[in-house]
C-alpha cells in the first residue's frame, strides 16, 4: 500500500530545524479550523502533497485556486534579536484517509520530516470536553526531549488514553523508533466545529515558536461566524457529503 502513497515537492525548501505541525481532521476539526488558521495568517507557501489514487477525489478550491485536498505549507525563517530563528512547515487535509491508509501516510510524514531534519513533529488534537465553560490543553510526548516541552509550557501531560487515526500513529511510531512527536490536545466539543478549542492550540503554539508572532484575537472574533457557516455547510451537504468529515473551504472566507 505504502508504494501507492506519493509526497510530492514541488519545490525543495530548506525545513531544517523547522517545527513540521499534522493537522488532520479531528474532534471539534480542531486541527484543521487551526491548520488553516495559521497558512491564512501567516502568509504559508504551498510546496508540496501527499498523494495517493486511494484518496478522496476530490480538490479544494480557495481563492479560486484549486488544490489537492492533503497539502504541505511553509513558512520562511523567522528569526529575531535573540540570535533565535523559527520556522513551520504544515500539513493539512480536509479529510481523513481510510483505514488502511492512515498507517503508511503516518510513517511517510515521519519519515519526511527526518528526511528534512525538521526538529519535531507537532500535532494537532481535539479531546471531548470534560469542562466546557473552562477548556485545557494537554500534551503526550514520545521522548523525553518533548517531555521536557511539555514541562517547560505547563502543558498538563495525558497519562491514560487514546488518540486515533494519523496522531495515533504518529505518536506511537515516534515512540517505538525514538522519534521526536508532541501531540497537543485541546478539549473541544464534538457536535459542532470548536474555533474556540482550536485558538487553544494556537495559543500554545504561539509560545514555542517565540520569533513568529501569531495573533489568535481574529479566531476568537470569528468563532461564532465559522462555526455557523461550517454547520449550514454541513446540513447542506449531507445528502451528497462522501464523508462526514469533509471540510468546506469556504468557511474560511
Amino acid at each position: 500500500m505504502e508504494e501507492e502513497i506519493q509526497l510530492i515537492e514541488y519545490k525543495n525548501v530548506d525545513l531544517s530545524k523547522s517545527i513540521l505541525i499534522e493537522a488532520f481532521p479531528t474532534v471539534g476539526l480542531v486541527s484543521s479550523i487551526a491548520g488553516h488558521f495559521l497558512v491564512e495568517q501567516l502568509k504559508l507557501e504551498e510546496i508540496g502533497t501527499i498523494s495517493s489514487r486511494y484518496f478522496m477525489p476530490a480538490a479544494v478550491i480557495h481563492n479560486g485556486v484549486p488544490s489537492p485536498p492533503v497539502r504541505i505549507y511553509a513558512s520562511k525563517k523567522i528569526c529575531g534579536s535573540a540570535n533565535g530563528c523559527d520556522q513551520i512547515a504544515v500539513i493539512i487535509s480536509e479529510f481523513m484517509p481510510s483505514v488502511d491508509l492512515i498507517k503508511p501516510v503516518a510513517n511517510m510524514i515521519l519519515s519526511w520530516a527526518q528526511k528534512k531534519k525538521c526538529s519535531h513533529i507537532v500535532t494537532l488534537e481535539g479531546t471531548h470536553s470534560l469542562n466546557p465553560k473552562k477548556p485545557k490543553t494537554y500534551g503526550v510526548a514520545t521522548t523525553q526531549k518533548m517531555k521536557d516541552i511539555l514541562n517547560k509550557y505547563a502543558i498538563e501531560e495525558t497519562k491514560e488514553g487514546m488518540i486515533t487515526g494519523i496522531t495515533g500513529v504518529l505518536l506511537f511510531e515516534g515512540a517505538r523508533l525514538k522519534q521526536d512527536v508532541l501531540c497537543l490536545l485541546a478539549e473541544a466539543h464534538s457536535s459542532y466545529p470548536d474555533s474556540r478549542a482550536a485558538a487553544l492550540l494556537i495559543e500554545t503554539l504561539d509560545k514555542m515558536l517565540p520569533e513568529i508572532q501569531i495573533n489568535t484575537q481574529p479566531l476568537y472574533k470569528e468563532a461564532e461566524d465559522i462555526e455557523q457557516k461550517i454547520r449550514a455547510f454541513i446540513k447542506q451537504a449531507q445528502p451528497t457529503a462522501p464523508s462526514s468529515g469533509t471540510l468546506p473551504s469556504q468557511m474560511y472566507g
